[in-house]
């Protein structure tokens, strides 16, 4: 009689080579898929600040050559800021926030949000914020800066991934307990400012870490978009002594040629 020969199977040794294959493979490309999901974060929140980037340019069109105030008063704006949204995001008792002055030309809320933050629930601590310098404050005796006034929009910083809805170059060297912070300059990272106490928690996720691989995404001051270092960032702010940078040529001051 002949006898079946019976399936060879694999031995303790090629089985154990065979995960440590694996192992080996999976060590090696999970970084690369994390690197290019992030990739695909970063293209779509650059395309966000495009056309936000893009609103601000139509916006200014349309106000004779004037950038909006980063925060105006209810009052103020009277009646007709109740149409501008039902997304109770980008507004506050009292004011209504600069996203909603350009939300008419971007026909999206969604555009204001990073898709690389963890963090999107309020639009006051969200994921862009604009240089002060140029979207100014809308006090009741603050007037908008005109684009004509700003020598060289093209290296002047107009909006960027941020802790909140606006910034100027003292936050950005020492950030305080409202959040407003740039993401890259925390613990750790190549700034290497102090731990910040936040209100929110968990929202300084991307302090140290920076929000697209130790860098934020940039609009200057003529709509274009560019990653930069959040170093670069810092370093432009550090030139500055105060928080309107007056006197300083640094890309946060608009009036002043940066270039």
């Amino acid at each position: 009689m002949s006898q079946k020969q019976r399936g060879h199977g694999f031995t303790l040794i090629e089985l154990l080579v065979v995960i440590a294959i694996i192992s080996i493979l999976a060590a090696i490309l999970f970084p690369v898929f994390a690197r290019a999901r992030e990739n695909a974060r970063r293209a779509s929140c650059m395309s966000n600040l495009k056309q936000i980037g893009l609103g601000v340019m139509m916006y200014v069109q349309d106000y004779d050559e004037d950038y909006p105030l980063n925060w105006q008063s209810k009052v103020s704006m009277g009646a007709p800021w109740t149409t501008l949204s039902s997304k109770a995001d980008f507004t506050s008792s009292s004011s209504v926030f600069w996203p909603l002055f350009i939300q008419p030309y971007t026909k999206s809320e969604q555009v204001f949000y990073c898709p690389s933050s963890t963090y999107d629930s309020s639009g006051t601590y969200g994921n862009y914020g604009v240089n002060r310098i140029i979207l100014k404050d809308g006090s009741s005796t603050a007037t908008a800066l005109s684009m004509a006034a700003v020598p060289s929009p093209a290296t002047t910083y107009m909006i960027m991934d941020a802790g909140i809805y606006r910034l100027n170059p003292t936050d950005i060297k020492g950030p305080g307990a409202a959040c407003n912070y740039l993401p890259g300059t925390g613990p750790g990272s190549a700034v290497n400012l102090p731990a910040m106490s936040c209100a929110l928690s968990g929202l300084p996720d991307d302090y140290a870490t920076g929000r697209h691989f130790e860098g934020v995404n940039m609009v200057f001051g003529d709509g274009h978009v560019k990653w930069l270092k959040s170093e670069t960032v810092y370093r432009e702010a550090a030139k500055c002594s105060s928080g309107t940078c007056s006197g300083t040529a640094s890309a946060w001051n608009a009036l002043l040629d940066n270039s």
